[in-house]
């Protein structure tokens, strides 16, 4: 499978002194192995050949590798290594050996835990051999009144990392037969943040439910990470949204693998913000090289042109790439461009709800 092989790849090629980062995040979740210095990308492919190909171009990579069986050797003799990788035996572990492990898995997936809150069976039973093993720490953010909460040491990650590749291992199969263009979608999503939370209810996805669903959003759902690879963002707003409930479907469809867990969120006082599905970077990798959605370029140039503006009133970072969509709702008397500035009308967000009820029946219809 592609993670033991990069594993054992980035290890080879690390032992002979070349810097290597596996994984590397791009613009569109991860690539399998970087290397910086050369500014090479690679990407092995067990899956979809489309879904390296945008992966890996959506960085500015000099040179880019697409790694299958019978270019393995090649890429080997290439950079001076030899890889093994031997398949592990899978033993079953004792009661106590389990609980261990849930507990590593549990801390790896959430990043952290509420001290006081922990509502997970293994962790609260293991703790105190975790913390004497030295694989977990409590500490605290603020200096004031601290709440403790409890993370993976450095070696609590590595042995917890381990545990994971098992189970994306062990469930391979389960994965890949949830792959398909949604789940690559919803995946995709994920990838900002690992994280989903029930939000949105929607079942139909004709145009009069989604122009319905989307005149009772409020502003704030609007916002977007600027950050984020203008797929990335859609693919986010999707599942906070309108593909919400099949997201947390997904997420709880992991959760019964082991790859996800539904955590109490907690500040860093100590209060509850809120309950949300944590999950597993190499659950998200896996769905998202094993599956592909195209979404349409002009979908992402259209959803920036309607949700950048309601945040932001300088549009200059868009306009290049959304500027025929934002002159569009200009001709239709919604805003009015001033240079890079943008000016709204009191009927913007109507106009962006229709357009995005629209936008949205194209993608979700694309999918089946």
């Amino acid at each position: 499978m592609f993670l033991r092989l990069r594993e054992e790849l980035a290890k080879s090629l690390r032992s002979s002194g070349i810097r290597a980062v596996s994984p590397y995040k791009v613009g569109i979740g991860w690539v399998d192995l970087a290397i910086p210095r050369k500014r090479v990308g690679v990407d092995i492919l067990d899956g979809s050949y489309e879904s390296c190909v945008e992966r890996l171009t959506s960085h500015p990579f000099r040179d880019v590798r697409i790694i299958d069986e019978n270019s393995l050797d090649e890429f080997c003799k290439e950079f001076g290594v030899t890889i093994k990788v031997d398949e592990e035996r899978l033993d079953s572990p004792t009661a106590y050996v389990k609980a261990i492990e849930d507990a590593l898995a549990y801390l790896y997936i959430t990043g952290e835990v509420y001290e006081k809150e922990i509502n997970y069976r293994p962790l609260n039973t293991t703790l105190p051999d975790l913390k004497r093993f030295g694989y977990a720490i409590s500490h605290s953010k603020p200096k004031l009144n601290p709440e403790m909460f409890v993370c993976l040491t450095h070696e609590g990650y590595s042995a917890a990392k381990k545990v994971i590749l098992r189970r994306v291992e062990m469930f391979e199969k389960r994965l890949r037969k949830l792959s398909n263009p949604e789940s690559y979608i919803i995946a995709l999503g994920m990838s900002a943040g690992l994280k989903v939370s029930k939000a949105a209810d929607l079942n139909d996805y004709d145009l009069k439910s989604l122009l319905s669903f989307m005149r009772g959003l409020n502003e704030e759902k609007f916002r977007i990470d600027t950050s984020l690879h203008p797929k990335v963002a859609l693919c986010r707003f999707l599942i906070d949204t309108a593909l919400n409930g099949k997201a947390v479907k997904l997420a709880q469809t992991l959760n019964k693998l082991g790859l996800a867990f539904k955590v109490r969120n907690y500040s860093p006082f100590g209060h509850y913000l809120g309950e949300e599905y944590r999950i597993a970077r190499e659950a998200i990798e896996a769905l998202m090289k094993f599956s592909y959605a195209e979404i349409p370029e002009n979908c992402l140039k259209e959803f920036l042109a309607l949700a950048y503006p309601i945040n932001h009133s300088d549009v200059y970072s868009i306009m290049s790439y959304s500027g025929e969509f934002l002159r569009n709702a200009e001709k239709s008397g919604v805003c009015r461009l001033d240079g890079s500035k943008i000016i709204l009308s009191d009927k913007f967000i109507d106009y962006a709800k229709v357009r995005l009820a629209m936008l949205v029946e194209k993608v979700i219809g694309s999918l089946s």
